[in-house]
């Protein structure tokens, strides 16, 4: 569909008469340093995500009900609401938590990352406060290009008898050339594989950024069940600069004699990721200095045992390693073959009290 096509089909667009940046920073703006686009892609994008946002909910245009000192979005008319004690909040509010702080750390005001993110698919199953199961895609808008990031997060967690079945998969997707129509969400879950964790992003242009699970094969269930776990971080370099370089825009990377802009450097890669994962309503705090620690969400398990894997490989991924990530890796590989070791010791005999499933789900 061509943008002009486009625009006598939506009436947002054909009664401001606007076209490209124009027309973008008119519904989005103030935009976060524009990059040089032609006039199709911007208004492509801005259609793309202006009928996106009416379809489905962009979290700056939903509100908790009988919530007060809404902002001036919140009195649009198609302001939705949402019940702070439905599944559904954790998302919203974690994902408003969370992209916040990254604001706070940016300096940026008026709610300009929150403005971008926009909620496609969300399935999810509370164990009092914290997620049992959810499944959900996001959508983030570029706040400097005319582009966008589909994320993804899948996962599942429950406490049985004697064991803990537990899995996850968080994946992602740049669109480059968004066409001047809205997401659909079916479609997207469509693209994703129905498979074990380190597979369901592989195909369709999906990329993986980490997975987990506790294996349970040979087994191992039951009174003598033990966290065999089995996970990834399968970020690179060059993902996390495309995902900084969509997001935020062009990074130039400084001479390794500048030890301060080098660190500077790699501390916007990981908040670039960092931010991928505040979008799906996970804070992770990752190192980027030796008195600094990685400190992972409160409310969901992304590392089976002791070691923080998943903050150490995103550091890594993103060029950065410190003193202490050989020796922690080393120390982590040793729990994860302690545990292995320590399956099989006892007899294994009729604990079937587990009632195991090793179906996915996916």
């Amino acid at each position: 569909m061509s943008a002009n096509s486009a625009n006598s089909a939506d009436p947002s667009v054909a009664k401001t008469k606007l076209q490209g940046l124009e027309l973008a920073e008119h519904h989005f703006g103030p935009l976060l340093r524009p990059t040089h686009a032609t006039q199709s892609a911007w208004t492509n994008y801005s259609i793309n995500r202006l009928q996106t946002n009416q379809k489905y909910r962009n979290i700056v245009l939903v509100s908790r009900k009988g919530s007060e000192g809404d902002s001036e979005e919140n009195s649009m008319e198609d302001d939705d609401e949402y019940d702070e004690y439905s599944d559904e909040a954790w998302l919203l509010d974690s994902v408003k938590a969370y992209v916040s702080q990254i604001e706070e750390e940016m300096n940026f005001e008026n709610a300009i990352l929150q403005k971008c993110i926009t909620i496609l698919w969300n399935e999810t199953v509370l164990d009092d406060e914290d997620p049992r199961s959810t499944d959900h895609i996001v959508r983030i808008y570029s706040p400097t290009a005319p582009m966008y990031i589909d994320v993804h997060f899948q996962y599942y967690c429950r406490s049985r008898w004697s064991e803990v079945e537990w899995f996850y998969s968080i994946g992602y997707k740049i669109q480059r050339r968004p066409s001047a129509t809205a997401g659909n969400a079916l479609a997207i879950k469509n693209e994703l594989k129905m498979s074990s964790p380190p597979d369901v992003h592989t195909r369709n242009g999906w990329q993986t950024l980490c997975w987990g699970y506790y294996d349970d094969s040979d087994g191992n269930y039951g009174k003598n069940w033990r966290r065999i776990e089995c996970g990834q971080v399968e970020l690179h370099e060059e993902g996390a600069v495309d995902v900084h370089e969509v997001l935020f825009g062009e990074l130039e990377k400084p001479a390794e004699s500048d030890s301060e802009a080098t660190l500077a450097y790699h501390r916007s890669l990981v908040r670039g990721i960092r931010m991928l994962l505040a979008a799906v309503g996970i804070s992770y705090q990752v190192a980027c200095t030796d008195d600094e620690g990685d400190k992972g969400p409160h409310d969901l398990m992304l590392e089976g045992l002791g070691d923080k894997w998943v903050g150490r490989g995103i550091r890594n991924a993103c060029g950065l390693r410190l003193a202490r990530d050989a020796e922690d890796e080393q120390k982590g590989a040793q729990e994860r073959q302690e545990e292995l070791e320590g399956y099989g010791e006892d007899d294994d005999d009729d604990d079937d009290e587990g009632d195991y499933d090793d179906d996915y789900g996916f």
